[in-house]
């Protein structure tokens, strides 16, 4: 470390070389210059100073730097002579600092690798300059740096092992490497969301579709059942109208439709109509449209053996083989299995207006619309008892 001289003490010495040399010639000068005083207080001028310990300086300096700065050179130049110790000290410190290694900068990042572009090489020199003030006390030294050159490292980057992520420099056969492996990574990731993007799309679409299509059915049904529920309502408003000739135009075009709501409620209305020219419609549709008809049978108040017939008597069915709705004639069987005499056997039927007649080997049947839907009358045979008799008309 260089320091300047004492400017001081050097005057001093050449002062005390000039009077010696004069003493001879100058008695006067000498008496009025006490030898030994004058060199007491050259001694005392010519004592060093204090300075700040190199050791302290270069530690304070090494703290402020960053790695992999280290310190070559330390310069210390005093810049005032402070009276005493206690009153502080400043001095001017030069550091020469070397860079110990390479230093890079974020290029750009992708996922866990970071690309690093060169900074600075290794054995770049800086002349780091900074003002300390310094007072030593009881406790020792205080000092405080105030760098003179503030900014004089930033940009030139960071060591490698400093900075995020996995670093790889550009233009090395491994940034080679990983740039065409993340470019196929990023180029398969784009074509799987494309596929996504699609099959979502995809999925979108028939969704709408789908969701259309509902729409327009419920929509169909809807008009449908509206369409239904008026036909509904003129057919009702034709059947219990006035108009005999529109009554049965309407209700033959009710039974003749393929329409069931329509073909029940003509039915439903014809049978409850007191018109039997309808009714006797609605009934040969009903028969041509049935093969076997259950016959419910019950016991009558006036013979009380009867109940005991029922009983025995067992299930009777009307079984339809054959119907002319031109003449209602009827063929089949009727017949039950309790009693010889009501075993199924073949029948001669027919159907006339609201009538029903059926004669079988050894019974004869014979029923009458009724008002709830039901064809009501009485079974005879030879050698039983008069029954009541019922067929449902479901």
């Amino acid at each position: 470390m260089t320091r300047p001289e004492n400017g001081r003490f050097t005057a001093r010495i050449a002062a005390g070389f000039a009077i010696g040399l004069l003493a001879p010639w100058a008695p006067g000068i000498v008496a009025a210059t006490p030898a030994g005083s004058a060199w007491a207080a050259d001694a005392a001028t010519a004592a060093p100073a204090e300075t700040i310990p190199d050791s302290l300086l270069r530690s304070r300096v090494e703290a402020l730097l960053p790695a992999p700065w280290r310190i070559e050179s330390l310069i210390v130049e005093p810049l005032t002579a402070p009276p005493s110790p206690e009153a502080g000290m400043s001095a001017r410190v030069t550091a020469t600092v070397v860079l110990g290694g390479p230093t890079y900068l974020v290029d750009s990042r992708e996922g866990p690798v970071t690309f690093l572009r060169p900074a600075a090489e290794a054995g770049l020199t800086k002349s780091w300059v900074a003002t300390a003030l310094a007072s030593r006390g009881p406790g020792g030294w205080t000092v405080a740096l105030t760098p003179q050159s503030p900014g004089l490292l930033d940009g030139i980057g960071k060591p490698a092992a400093e900075l995020p992520g996995r670093t790889v420099v550009l233009g090395t056969p491994e940034a080679k490497s990983l740039r065409e492996q993340l470019d196929r990574d990023a180029a398969q990731r784009l074509a799987e969301d494309t596929e996504r993007r699609r099959r979502e799309e995809e999925r979108l679409a028939q969704q709408t579709a789908a969701a259309k299509a509902e729409a327009a059915r419920a929509e169909t049904e809807r008009r449908a059942v509206e369409a239904r529920i008026a036909q509904v309502a003129d057919l009702r408003g034709k059947l219990a109208g006035p108009d005999r000739a529109a009554r049965l135009a309407a209700f033959e075009a009710a039974l003749g439709g393929n329409d069931p709501a329509l073909r029940q409620t003509a039915m439903d209305a014809a049978l409850q109509s007191r018109d039997p020219v309808v009714a006797n419609l609605a009934l040969k549709d009903w028969i041509a449209r049935h093969r076997a008809v259950p016959v419910q049978l019950y016991a009558t108040k006036e013979d009380p053996s009867s109940e005991v017939v029922v009983q025995n008597l067992g299930p009777m069915t009307l079984e339809i083989d054959g119907f002319s709705p031109v003449n209602g004639a009827l063929a089949g069987k009727l017949g039950a299995p309790g009693y010889s005499i009501a075993r199924p056997s073949s029948i001669v039927g027919t159907l006339a207006q609201t009538e029903l007649a059926v004669n079988s080997f050894g019974c004869a049947l014979t029923l009458r619309l009724a008002e709830h839907r039901t064809l009501d009358g009485l079974l005879r045979c030879q050698t039983l008892p008069t029954l009541i008799a019922r067929i449902t008309l479901d």
